[in-house]
């Protein structure tokens, strides 16, 4: 074979590879994805099937920090409880902890001030 026919044949075999792409396409849609994290859509739904619950975080439920409003949930996010026991410690909710996408969308929250969004 040619030399200039083997440039060629490998040339056009490596432009052929090259293709774009969309991430999604790829590797599927990021369910984790953070950037327009809101209190109302991914927050209070985790804090109400794991923290708002009989015995724990509501009226009655035996804990005298309760999350069954943004009023009392930014409260400990102002103070700082709620990401040192849930982000840091990970100690909350006791038994079964957070995912971690859970966690990444709790965090990104309370970074960017614990909007009532």
């Amino acid at each position: 074979m040619n030399k200039t026919l083997s440039v060629f044949l490998i040339i056009a075999a490596s432009l052929s590879a090259c293709r774009f792409d969309k991430e999604d396409e790829l590797y599927g849609k990021d369910e984790c994805e953070t950037s327009d994290v809101s209190f109302s859509k991914d927050i209070f739904p985790i804090l109400q099937t794991r923290c708002s619950t009989p015995g724990c975080h509501v009226q009655g439920g035996g804990s005298a920090v309760l999350f069954e409003n943004y009023t009392q949930v930014k409260a400990k996010a102002d103070d700082g409880k709620l990401k040192q026991r849930v982000v840091v410690q990970k100690d909350m909710p006791p038994g079964q902890p957070l995912t971690a996408c859970q966690l990444k969308f709790i965090e990104k929250w309370l970074d960017i001030g614990a909007p009532n969004n």
